[in-house]
């Protein structure tokens, strides 16, 4: 298409031609021959003038192309507050969450399909990349707000379409008239999805509890809190103490409350039992409640002195068992199950517990990482399936358990251990097939050096010099294993005193640390019959240093075990904490004569929610110490550890319970763990309206020409049929006498001018 874009008026140019011919005719009129009068010469000047004239008219070349047509754009605004995680067993934010997953799914299906953009709202408006990052976390329903803030998140182009999910529990609904019309008038519809069942009446918790700390068995102790309700007013509940894993056993306490509008405190007194663990009040769930997570608060109240739990697997059959059994049982604190292999040699041989031969290994990862400590003395990989193996390695290196492996005909290098996961946690390279069997006869007797002696499993007497020759005087071995050398990380505790054939002067006893936990490598036997001297004649007269051999080394094994650790107290002001109430902490360490001290580091961490996390990207708080008595104390921060939860965990846990992990060291060296539990209350504001509100998200929609949607097939059918974007239209303009042909005709007309004046004789 051909456009003039003359800057100048059209008569101008009339006027400009009317003076071009006159100067043409009065140059030809004042010519001085016939000759210069003739026509064929004024022709191309003529043209030349023409051609400047059009130039001046500047006409231009206009075409238009039209860019591809654009998806149209929507709006998702999902209500993040935490009345959406309410309801059982599906939370409205799941439901909210499992919907948007289907409509995309659906949308995806299709190449007209709109571009979605998450956002979410609460107390504040933000956006969301993700399904994931919609968990309800707010305090508060501002829906209003929100829909007055979204213009200003807007691109070029307006959205056309707003889709609200919530549950309708809004504390703004007064603004939603006003901002509806403002929408109205962009022609922007809000359309809504309501979430949340009819069938909810209210709630009932816990919402506050204070209990002793450190209560001595057998005290009657008060455990004080306070009771919220809504929507059961003049109901009647029992509240209950019972033991947490008993639930058969009757509760320890009751108290009937009959509920009201206001929060009630309430007591309970309760004696303390040290066979007890962790105890539980529950308020019974009613009908109609919007959700069971808050009726009930688990606590500990009387902390039992709980007893080292040690496996002990004997492949030596008759009695033999005995002698390390008894020798644990002498410590009150010890408790040992001790199992035998029925068949030692077949290829799978079963292990029974003593007194139980119904039962063997345990056959749950729970029920292993109960135990603080596994010795396995000449015991057929055969007993064993590949999990329980990996349970052991986890109870060593993650739950900081102790783990023994006695010598003998079926153990390490011989009986194929480098071959297992156990390999890992044995101190010393095995040797199996390549010296002989992997195991020999050959009596002998060890020597422990000099920097060995101070260990704590060779503290056999108390007295330094006669305790040195309690362990020179240990009795010989009749037999042993191959081990080939240390690993980097072990200390050898024994040698041999002589060489062993086709070994040398070899490693007897090992000891190393793995992950939390700590590993005991015992080449020879600890029964008969390589061991039948050490185990009947280590003593005086008797096997007494034998028996406090072994108790040693179960308590250093087992000295940073999680389920067992004696070493680190620590105990927090309350239960349930408010968001922003400052969590008060108190420890207590003790050194390896169980006294209490104040030398050691002892720091705090919270437990990630998520398994990705990584030891050195979680914080941890320093504990200082007391100024009066030998504790430590700290103040975390139950905001920060509230707004810390996972959003995957937020969408279902009304009451976030968090574990605090305080860890003692000293001069590098972990001296214990221990674990305390929490639960941290959310703004109540959220659950003292738990019913969902679906009306008033229908006056939004018809106030701001929308629709309501119940299902995620009938939205992503509606957002199908919202009609493409048209591309825009690209213009360009270029001017015609930007062309070098018509300098070149210029050109030419004058050339011609002149050749013609050369020919007529002038020029």
């Amino acid at each position: 298409m051909l456009e003039w874009s003359s800057p100048y008026s059209g008569g101008l140019f009339l006027a400009v031609a009317a003076g071009m011919v006159a100067l043409i005719v009065v140059a030809r009129m004042m010519a001085i021959s016939d000759r210069l009068r003739s026509w064929p010469l004024f022709v191309p000047r003529v043209l030349v003038l023409s051609l400047l004239l059009v130039v001046l008219l500047n006409p231009v070349r206009r075409r238009e192309h039209r860019l591809p047509d654009q998806p149209a754009h929507a709006l998702f605004l999902v209500d993040s507050s935490r009345s959406m995680a309410l309801e059982q067993p599906q939370s409205r934010s799941q439901v909210v969450q499992q919907a948007i997953q289907e409509v995309d799914s659906q949308l995806q299906r299709h190449s007209n399909r709109p571009r979605v953009q998450l956002f979410r709202f609460g107390e504040q408006l933000s956006s969301a990349a993700d399904a994931s990052q919609l968990g309800p976390q707010d305090d508060a329903t501002r829906l209003g707000d929100a829909l007055e803030q979204l213009p200003s998140r807007f691109s070029r182009e307006l959205p056309r379409a707003v889709v609200v999910f919530s549950d309708g529990a809004l504390d703004d609904a007064e603004r939603l008239a006003e901002v509806s019309a403002a929408y109205r008038s962009l022609k922007i519809p809000i359309h809504v999805f309501p979430v949340g069942g009819s069938q909810i009446r209210g709630d009932v918790a816990i919402d506050e509890l204070v209990v002793p700390p450190r209560v001595d068995a057998g005290v009657k102790a008060p455990i004080r809190g306070v009771l919220r309700s809504t929507g059961y007013e003049g109901e009647r509940v029992v509240l209950q103490v019972r033991v947490a894993d008993r639930p058969q056993l009757p509760p320890l306490a009751t108290l009937p409350v009959t509920l009201g509008e206001r929060p009630q405190p309430f007591e309970l007194i309760v004696e303390a039992n040290s066979e007890f663990g962790e105890l539980l009040l529950e308020a019974p769930p009613l009908t109609g409640e919007v959700t069971e997570q808050n009726n009930r608060v688990p606590f500990q109240l009387c902390k039992a002195s709980r007893k080292l739990k040690v496996i002990y697997m004997e492949g030596t059959g008759g009695s033999e068992y005995q002698w390390v059994h008894n020798a644990l049982l002498e410590d009150k604190d010890i408790e040992c199950l001790s199992m035998i292999a029925d068949q030692q040699y077949v290829q799978r041989p079963r292990l029974v517990r003593v007194g139980d031969s119904i039962r063997g290994f345990p056959a749950t990862r729970e029920e292993l990482l109960q135990y603080d400590c596994v010795i396995c003395s000449d015991i057929s990989i055969g007993a064993f399936t590949r999990e329980q193996l990996e349970w052991v390695v986890e109870l060593v290196s993650k739950r900081g358990g102790g783990f023994m492996m006695v010598g003998g005909i079926t153990s390490f290098g011989a009986g194929g251990w480098d071959q297992t996961v156990w390999d890992q946690l044995i101190p010393v390279n095995m040797t199996g097939g390549n010296l002989g069997r992997g195991w020999l006869y050959h009596q002998f007797k060890v020597s422990i050096p000099d920097d060995a002696q101070p260990h704590p499993i060779w503290r056999i007497v108390e007295d330094p010099e006669q305790n040195r020759r309690v362990l020179a005087a240990m009795p010989v071995f009749l037999g042993t294993n191959y081990m080939q050398r240390l690993k980097p990380a072990a200390t050898v505790l024994g040698v041999s005193a002589t060489p062993i054939p086709q070994a040398g002067i070899m490693p007897i006893f090992a000891v190393q640390t793995y992950g939390r936990g700590r590993t005991f490598a015992f080449a020879p036997d600890t029964t008969a019959d390589w061991g039948r001297f050490f185990e009947s004649q280590w003593g005086e007269g008797d096997n007494r240093y034998f028996r406090r051999f072994w108790r040693n080394a179960v308590r250093w094994l087992s000295e940073n075990s999680t389920a067992g650790n004696k070493r680190l107290q620590i105990e927090t002001d309350r239960v349930i904490y408010r968001a922003g109430q400052p969590i008060a902490l108190t420890a207590h360490a003790f050194d390896e004569h169980l006294q209490e001290t104040t030398d050691y580091d002892v720091v705090a961490q919270v437990k990630p929610t998520t398994p990705t996390a990584t030891p050195s990207t979680i914080p941890t708080t320093p504990l200082v110490a007391a100024t009066t008595g030998k504790s430590y104390v700290a103040q975390l921060d139950s905001a920060s550890l509230m707004m810390s939860s996972d959003a995957a965990n937020a969408a279902t846990t009304i009451v976030p319970s968090r574990e605090i992990e305080v860890i003692a060291s000293h001069q590098g060296t972990e001296i214990g763990r221990a674990l305390t539990k929490i639960q941290i209350l959310p703004d109540v504001h959220e659950l003292l309206q738990p019913r969902s509100n679906p009306e008033v998200l229908k006056q939004l929609a018809a106030a701001a020409d929308g629709r309501v949607f119940h299902s995620a097939q009938d939205l992503s059918a509606a957002l199908l049929t919202i009609p493409v974007t048209p591309g825009d239209a690209v213009i360009t303009r270029q001017p015609v006498w930007d062309s070098p042909l018509l300098w070149l005709a210029l050109i030419g007309l004058l050339a011609v001018e002149w050749t013609l004046r050369r020919l007529s004789g002038f020029g």
